[in-house]
């Protein structure tokens, strides 16, 4: 039988009781407990959910009084764990956990905790029994309501395997400011030797105390100009960063008034985006503030907003920099050609475009796509008729492309294709386009399909996305 049923009257998530099969007399009571307990971590994906961190162990469990052994000497089996919360106590939850931190031993522990519904309260004696065993977090994910944070300062200072930290939360976050009296509510992740990556969702993290010179990598975090300018200034070893601006700044500000200039000597890789509900936040403000001299990705998706000549003017300082991703934003096609020239670097260029976007009524085409136009396909397309191949040469070291197609586009046949055709020559000095892939917003026609099999000749590989929801379509 089952060590528990995952069913009470709790009001909980729904019931995950296992079935329990009749006697089970397989090829696998011939094999080792302890090679059958290593099957069953094959049993598991990666994937951080109940099905994966509950049910599947629970059912190796209830297969046989053999599977039961080899699933529970384990431990790491029972080393990850996700989990629901709701109110305070739940004696089904708190057994659960009791169950996993006993059946994972001394494994370091992976666990996502979300407290999304209320009722709501400044701790969870699930929470507690986690505390209890942070000398073993190594990835936790904890998104709740923010008054439960305050709860954290049982763990400051023993957090020795903490390697990756994300915290989020629904509230709006306003902090007074801390006092000698209650500094805990402030610096409970401040002492965590090994913390390398945090991420925080829905709110800046700059309200917290973290030790920002070890972080590498904040794979998201909510704030504005300011917030990401005070990251970066504080930790001088990230390498990778990807920001949600909720909102800009000021365009006038100067590098003496309110933001300082930040140049970051590490950071390899930066992702700005706006939130569906704000989508023309202005960054005009950000970038004259910012230098990274050793930026190889660069993303921005999501901008409905001007970028302005301050936009261009960072490029122009991105001297490293291999890959430039632009997804759904409102850059027009001129600016991106001026941002590319100073581009030489570049290997991969990804463009975007919303089939969303409002009209560009700067060019009177009544069109939505305002990046990928004729504009920018001659500009990409190399010079024939010069004797100086790299005369006028945009992305000379270019590989990999990915576009947008619009019914513009599409109309540009000849252009588009000769553009291709421009970038496979052997010139000393310049790269061969290697990679293509179409993203068309129209349903692309005989013809344009049949010219871009036809490049397959010449060594390149193609690939067009049929629907957004289907897969590409290599040729």
């Amino acid at each position: 039988m089952p060590l528990f049923s995952l069913s009470d009257s709790e009001g909980d998530s729904p019931p995950l009781t296992p079935v329990t099969p009749p006697p089970f007399n397989g090829p696998s009571r011939r094999l080792p407990i302890e090679l059958l307990s290593e099957i069953f971590l094959l049993c598991v994906e990666e994937r951080m959910d109940e099905r994966n961190t509950i049910e599947i162990p629970l059912l190796l469990c209830s297969i046989c009084s053999r599977w039961r052994d080899a699933a529970i000497s384990n431990p790491l089996l029972w080393s990850r764990l996700s989990i629901q919360l709701r109110g305070s106590v739940s004696k089904q939850k708190t057994a659960l956990v009791d169950t996993w931190l006993v059946r994972s031993a001394a494994c370091p522990l992976t666990i996502y905790v979300f407290w999304e519904e209320c009722p709501f309260a400044d701790n969870h004696v699930v929470l507690e029994r986690l505390m209890a065993h942070s000398e073993r977090w190594k990835t936790m994910f904890f998104y709740l309501p923010y008054r439960a944070f305050r709860s954290f300062a049982a763990v400051r200072n023993r957090l020795p395997m903490l390697t990756d930290l994300s915290l989020g939360t629904d509230d709006d976050v306003s902090l007074p400011s801390p006092t000698p009296s209650n500094p805990s509510h402030f610096n409970m992740f401040e002492i965590a030797p090994r913390l390398r990556s945090l991420e925080c969702v829905n709110f800046s993290p700059t309200i917290l105390k973290f030790p920002w010179a070890q972080l590498e990598e904040i794979p998201l975090v909510s704030g504005n100009v300011e917030d990401c300018l005070n990251i970066l200034r504080r930790g001088i070893g990230l390498s990778k960063i990807s920001v949600i601006f909720v909102e800009g700044g000021p365009v006038n500000a100067s590098p003496i008034g309110q933001y300082p200039h930040v140049c970051h000597n590490h950071l390899t890789c930066l992702t700005i985006m706006t939130p569906p509900w704000n989508e023309v936040v202005d960054l005009r403000a950000l970038f004259p503030h910012l230098t990274l001299p050793h930026l190889e990705t660069l993303t921005i998706c999501n901008f409905n907003s001007t970028f302005g000549q301050e936009f261009t003017q960072f490029l122009s300082r991105l001297h490293t920099l291999k890959t430039l991703h632009l997804r759904k934003t409102a850059l027009p096609d001129d600016q991106l050609v001026d941002g590319l020239k100073h581009l030489t670097s570049l290997t991969s260029l990804i463009v975007l475009s919303s089939s969303s976007r409002p009209a560009a009524a700067a060019h009177g085409d009544g069109e939505s796509e305002l990046t990928v136009t004729r504009y920018l396909l001659e500009a990409l397309t190399r010079n024939f008729f010069s004797n100086d191949a790299m005369d006028g040469m945009l992305l000379p070291h270019l590989r990999n492309l990915e576009l947008t197609v619009s019914s513009t586009a599409a109309r540009e046949l000849d252009i588009f294709i000769d553009m291709l055709q421009s970038r496979l020559r052997d010139d000393e000095g310049l790269a061969r386009l290697e990679h293509v892939r179409v993203r068309p917003s129209v349903e692309l026609d005989a013809e344009f399909l049949i010219r871009l099999i036809e490049l397959r000749d010449f060594g390149l590989e193609v690939e067009v996305e049929v629907e957004d929801t289907a897969p590409s379509e290599a040729f």
